[in-house]
């Protein structure tokens, strides 16, 4: 059993490690292979040591059990059907989001790598978990990313009520010097629905602005989730982003798009969608040397920084600048914080699957 199951008010801290093995253990349990678990569990624990309260170690439950009901492909075999120097259309065969994308990005840094530029589609695979991952994984390397997704649809064209899209989230990276890396990860909705579920588990009111029911009013009431649409971010802007993600990973891969998902993944209702992705690598080095990107991207984060600020501002954040912070400090911690919630979702499949990696929750 994993730990013991505890009255939790605040944030519980658990080992780093202890939710790597824990995850490891649960989709190895389920049944993917070691390679395939690891994948999982590494982008799912990265978000849990950025702070994103969705997206991180608390899904790891929910892809077991799909993995288990045979929802994702335990033993996939994954296969380029076309390629060429700069490109890949990737056959994901339905495994697990995560590790399909895994691979994805690393074919489409190896390609900008020796040619400049990488792209990668995906076709056949599944909810590939934090865009920002895979941004960040191009910006280690040193290459400018962007990548994107499609899948359940939970957005309506601006004007209708006819859910049309997925969140779609756009996910880029850029490596720099003495700063931490630009990783911009946003969804095409106000909030990802995964942080609107969250509220819900942790009991807490939907603000004004999260969510529309079904007839495209605005609405609060947590009853409206699960048939209600999305709210795209700047209204039509956000629809026509929407749209444009929806594009990259879907019409553009040969993955399907909008009317083809005829399922709401995550929200009950049948199979979950095979979603599309979009992978883009860039090399700077077809410009100038990467230390020569590096510095010029420090000074534009300088120039930014050292901007005027607004009254009552208290400093100026590039983005990811926040994630990469707890990501550093959870590191140099060991641990990372956890929600109520998530925490007894966690310990509660423990003791349903008789995981044997103890979450014991860090005191002091």
């Amino acid at each position: 059993m994993a730990g013991t199951q505890v009255a939790v008010e605040a944030d519980v801290r658990v080992s780093t490690e202890a939710l790597r093995q824990y995850a490891v253990e649960a989709l190895t349990k389920a049944g993917l292979p070691d390679d395939g678990a690891a994948a999982v569990a590494e982008v799912q624990l990265e978000a849990q040591l950025r702070g994103q309260p969705t997206h991180n170690v608390g899904a790891i439950p929910g892809y077991a059990k799909r993995i288990t009901e045979g929802h994702l492909n335990r033993r996939p075999q994954m296969k380029a059907l076309r390629e060429t120097m700069v490109h890949v259309q990737l056959d994901g065969d339905e495994a697990p989001g995560q590790w399909v994308s895994v691979e994805a990005t690393r074919r489409a840094i190896a390609k900008a790598k020796q040619s400049g530029v990488g792209v990668v589609g995906v076709v056949r695979s599944n909810h590939f978990g934090a865009a920002g991952h895979y941004a960040w994984m191009c910006a280690e390397a040193g290459v400018i990313g962007l990548c994107t997704t499609n899948g359940g649809l939970v957005l309506a064209p601006w004007g209708g009520v006819t859910p049309m899209f997925g969140n779609n989230p756009l996910g880029i990276g850029v490596p720099a010097g003495r700063h931490y890396p630009i990783v911009l990860d946003i969804a095409m909705s106000v909030v990802a629905q995964g942080k609107t579920a969250l509220a819900i588990a942790e009991g807490k009111p939907i603000p004004l602005g999260w969510l529309m029911d079904k007839r495209g009013r605005m609405t609060t009431n947590p009853a409206d989730f699960r048939e209600g649409l999305g709210v795209p971010i700047a209204e039509h802007k956000g629809y026509g982003l929407a749209m444009i993600m929806e594009i990259l990973s879907g019409a553009l891969t040969g993955a399907g798009f909008c009317l083809d998902h005829k399922y709401a993944e995550g929200r009950g209702q049948g199979k979950p969608p095979e979603s599309g992705h979009f992978f883009l690598a860039i090399n700077p080095e077809m410009f100038m040397p990467i230390a020569d990107f590096r510095a010029q991207i420090d000074r534009m984060i300088d120039q930014i920084k050292s901007s005027d600020l607004a009254e009552g501002s208290r400093g100026i954040l590039i983005a990811g600048e926040i994630e990469m912070r707890n990501r550093a400090a959870n590191i140099a911690a060991g641990s990372c914080p956890v929600l109520p919630s998530t925490y007894r979702a966690l310990t509660n499949y423990a003791k349903e699957a008789s995981l044997k990696t103890p979450l014991d929750p860090i005191r002091g």
